[in-house]
């Protein structure tokens, strides 16, 4: 089953379709998280390393077939007097987006957070069609 529809060519490259179907760039933000994408034969599974976070910290939402992913990690408080020498943990908002195909029923779509891992399990459903003969006036 190809998860995109594309006009007929002669090579199509996969990863190409799962780019443009889950590839969307990650806007400005303080940090951008990492997030694996996955599929079986009944659904689309993401899993999102945000370290640092509490699931009240984190907002998911699915808007006209996006999926957006947001929310902020705060920055550690500083004890005494403290000099930064190395800091590799950004704090601050982040915001991930991926367009979601049609045969994702964003009806039922579960989300669980356990040790600094988001999972979200995207169920399939049947392909819908969307196309339509507009009337010329």
């Amino acid at each position: 089953m190809t998860l995109l529809h594309t006009a007929s060519t002669p090579s199509v490259n996969p990863w190409r379709e799962f780019e443009l179907l889950f590839g969307a760039a990650p806007e400005r933000a303080a940090w951008t998280p990492a997030f694996d994408v996955t599929e079986t034969d009944t659904a689309y599974v993401l899993h999102g390393d945000l370290p640092g976070l509490t699931q009240k910290d984190i907002e998911v939402r699915i808007e006209d077939d996006v999926l957006t992913v947001s929310g902020e990690r705060k920055a550690l408080p500083s004890e005494g007097k403290q000099q930064a020498l190395r800091l590799r943990r950004p704090a601050g908002m982040f915001r991930r987006r991926f367009t979601l195909p049609d045969t994702v029923n964003s009806e039922n779509v579960h989300a669980s957070y356990t040790n600094g891992v988001l999972k979200l399990l995207l169920p399939k459903q049947e392909s819908v069609d969307r196309s339509r003969i507009i009337t010329v006036s």
